[in-house]
């Protein structure tokens, strides 16, 4: 039997003894043999008895070189011949893709203003002007952009998406009616659950559900999301092939946002009850396997999401309640999504709820807090520049070593290369 009591352990007393120390096996290992250097210390007289390990991490800054190459030409039976520097991804640009990798990493994934990147470089002995550094990222965005096509229809492949859109702060060029040069641009996201790819997209601004149905054709499986209306269309016409899966966080915020009403904190803690359970198994841990997994997971919601029914129908029966009563809003706004919380548990892998794009999309909240996208043309760059370095991030991709090497591939490709040739170059196949 499931029982709603969590189990209570016994705390274990803080101590650092026998605790290890990270040993970062990513880090370059320099190995120096140190000597004693005692006077009268004598190697000649001595006999060696044994070594220890001492280990110092020490950081070194960011370097920059100027190389220069003298390329040489020479005259042979009537014939030039010339020596060839590498090539730059931008013509007639003394930059190589390095600098760009340097530029989108602080930028897209640090969330670093790009006049702050400039500071930063200008801190550590290089000398860029911010004008600069803005035409190497957008000039480049032309040799990344088949690479970006390419990412949509590979998160669409993956039979488990999560999905949300969040707000950026746009410059228009031209005032709105009242004035306003400063609008809400929304970005969308789709985080394919099994390869790990993020893709962001921006169409204006817009927030309409018709971008999301034409960003979302072609996909078959399930779709995990909040609310907001422009997912209604889930699971009708040209989206019956869709699942809905609710998000449980989005409803149990509703009821934990009540802190005076007891009622509606019984009811979240109910729903914590399910996060209890599904934690006390990890598949790949200890030998658990998804079947039981699932086995699990059918077992205990079985008896969870009934107890919890009965409290949502219990409030929603009340007697001479008002309309705009926020238990009853919480109540029918879980209500309204309860045919679609019992397929989570219909999947061993099916998440919980969509924390996963909430924290992905905390990269654009980081930059909405910094600095305001110049333009609707800037917010499709930003998509394209997040996307790729978010899914280095997730893959476990170095993204400054990724973009490095892309940018140059790239750029060395004919223009007319066929797009499915750009998908082995994403990060889950890098």
């Amino acid at each position: 039997a499931v029982s709603e009591t969590p189990e209570q352990r016994p705390q274990k007393k803080r101590t650092n003894n026998g605790a290890r120390r990270k040993t970062h096996p990513e880090c370059e290992v320099e190995t120096v043999v140190v000597e004693p250097d005692s006077p009268d210390f004598n190697p000649e007289a001595a006999t060696f008895i044994g070594e220890c390990d001492v280990v110092r991490y020490v950081m070194e800054p960011m370097r920059f070189k100027k190389i220069v190459y003298k390329v040489r030409k020479y005259v042979q039976d009537e014939k030039i011949y010339k020596g060839s520097a590498p090539a730059t991804p931008l013509l007639n640009s003394q930059y190589t893709s390095s600098f760009i990798a340097g530029l989108a990493e602080l930028r897209y994934l640090h969330c670093m203003p790009l006049e702050n990147a400039v500071e930063y470089f200008r801190a550590h002995g290089f000398d860029l002007d911010k004008g600069t550094a803005q035409k190497l990222v957008s000039k480049v965005r032309v040799h990344l952009e088949n690479l970006y096509k390419a990412l949509g229809p590979a998160v669409v492949e993956d039979n488990y998406i999560c999905g949300d859109e969040t707000y950026q702060k746009v410059r228009l060029q031209v005032a709105t009616p009242s004035g306003r040069k400063i609008k809400k641009g929304y970005i969308w996201v789709f985080v394919g659950m099994t390869t790990g790819l993020v893709y962001f997209f921006y169409d204006d601004g817009s927030r309409s559900a018709e971008v999301f149905k034409q960003h979302i054709k072609g996909f078959n499986g399930a779709f995990q999301c909040d609310c907001y209306s422009g997912y209604r269309h889930i699971g009708i016409g040209e989206m019956s092939g869709i699942k809905r899966l609710p998000c449980l966080q989005h409803i149990k915020r509703k009821f934990l946002d009540l802190k005076d009403n007891p009622q509606a904190q019984e009811i979240a803690k109910l729903f914590g009850l399910l996060y209890h359970f599904e934690h006390q198994h990890r598949i790949g841990k200890d030998g658990w396997k998804a079947e039981k997994h699932l086995e699990w997971r059918q077992r205990y919601s079985k008896v969870m999401l009934e107890k919890i029914r009965m409290r949502l129908t219990a409030v929603k029966n009340r007697i001479g309640v008002p309309p705009d009563d926020p238990l009853l809003a919480a109540t029918e706004h879980a209500l309204k999504q309860w045919d679609e919380i019992p397929r989570i548990f219909a999947s061993p892998t099916y998440r919980l709820d969509n924390n996963e794009v909430e924290r992905i999309n905390r990269y654009i909240s980081l930059t909405r807090r910094r600095l305001t996208i110049g333009s609707h043309s800037g917010a499709e760059v930003a998509a394209l520049y997040h996307s790729l370095a978010i899914t280095c991030h997730q893959c476990g991709v170095n993204v400054f070593d990724y973009f490095c090497d892309i940018i140059d591939r790239c750029a060395a490709w004919p223009p007319n290369t066929p797009i499915e040739k750009y998908r082995d170059l994403l990060p889950d196949r890098w």
